[in-house]
């Protein structure tokens, strides 16, 4: 997300004007979807692409590589904050002028502007399903009903058709709690799981959570705009993964055993025979991806009908491990047989 001195008065106002109430975009994307009804596709087969894992995975540098393809529709900052009705907010939004990349607020040298790619979708989750899977302390893994998952695809083919795209690119962390889901909506979709190595991840997310906790702390609304788009993956806000055989989680959220018990709860979970041997879902090593990404399109290619995907830069990526130091304990040696196992279904090697 972009900075606090990024949003004026007006845009912060307008903001929570939106996102702030249900009804307001419920009724929006209703007529939205009677205007354009008539010409949008629905094309249930297409192999959509979802990108989803525990945060400080690679997530966004998967998401930016794939979209620089040009072959892919995904909603950007442009459509915020009327991601469900982005055909109408574009009458608008399409007269702001983009600006020059900044460094986004994570501090971590991406770099962003307004018609940059991001995990938004997940206000249309929020706005259906708030009550199955967000709880005060936690966020948990639901299904969604048929009638939701058709409102779903009908909002897939609404950004499909702003867009003029056939294929949808998504990066939710959150929807590793939906993946049946969004395997129901689109039985022909990929979903993209990556992950690194435990201790780096681990770091990374103690790193995050310690500068927004900061950040928060000094800016209500970059807190409030968080909550808005249910990113509650750390900072004040933070609302952790609980799975049905999670561990039991003995440390506070400021000490590195517990950002690598998430480490160890999440893929855990992840490695269940329903998500591991699912055709649907690939595993990827961000430090494989990094070494070799013309690799990885190639393994998109073998995995989709996306045939006509071009690889259009020297996409460089670079790897810069920390040195983290942590006593050998219970935690740590499940987490590196977890990473193995990983490693071994994994679709991209050095």
């Amino acid at each position: 997300m972009f900075k606090n001195n990024d949003y004026s008065f007006l845009s912060k106002t307008i903001h929570h004007l939106a996102l702030n109430n249900n009804f307001i975009q419920e009724m929006l994307h209703d007529i939205e979807l009677s205007i354009y009804k008539k010409s949008i596709k629905l094309d249930n087969l297409k192999s959509h692409i979802f990108i989803s894992g525990l945060p400080r995975s690679g997530t966004t540098a998967l998401m930016n590589f794939l979209y620089k393809t040009e072959k892919f529709a995904s909603l950007t900052y442009r459509d915020m904050p009327f991601i469900v009705s982005s055909n109408l907010w574009s009458k608008i939004s399409k007269k702001i002028k983009a600006k020059p990349q900044k460094e986004r607020m994570h501090s971590d040298n991406l770099s962003i502007n307004i018609d940059s790619p991001e995990a938004l979708d997940e206000i249309f989750w929020r706005i259906k399903l708030q009550k199955k899977y967000i709880f005060n302390d936690k966020l948990i893994p639901h299904e969604a009903d048929e009638f939701t998952i058709t409102e779903f695809r009908n909002f897939v083919s609404l950004i499909l058709y702003k867009y003029n795209k056939e294929v949808y690119l998504s990066k939710n962390n959150n929807n590793i709690l939906r993946l049946e889901s969004l395997i129901k909506a689109y039985p022909n979709c990929l979903i993209i799981i990556p992950f690194r190595d435990p201790l780096q991840q681990a770091y990374s997310l103690l790193k995050q959570h310690e500068h927004f906790t900061k950040i928060q702390n000094e800016d209500k609304f970059t807190r409030k705009y968080m909550s808005y788009l249910v990113h509650y993956e750390f900072g004040t806000l933070h609302r952790p993964y609980y799975f049905e055989d999670n561990k039991n989680v003995p440390f506070k959220s400021g000490s590195l055993d517990y950002w690598l018990l998430q480490w160890v709860n999440t893929y855990t979970y992840l490695l269940k025979d329903k998500f591991s041997k699912s055709k649907n879902i690939m595993f990827i090593n961000y430090e494989s991806f990094c070494k070799n990404p013309k690799n990885f399109l190639q393994n998109i290619i073998k995995k989709t009908n996306l045939d006509d995907l071009i690889f259009k830069d020297n996409y460089n990526f670079k790897l810069s491990p920390k040195k983290v130091d942590i006593k050998k304990n219970e935690i740590s040696t499940e987490a590196y047989k977890i990473f193995e196992k990983l490693l071994n279904i994994c679709e991209v090697h050095d």
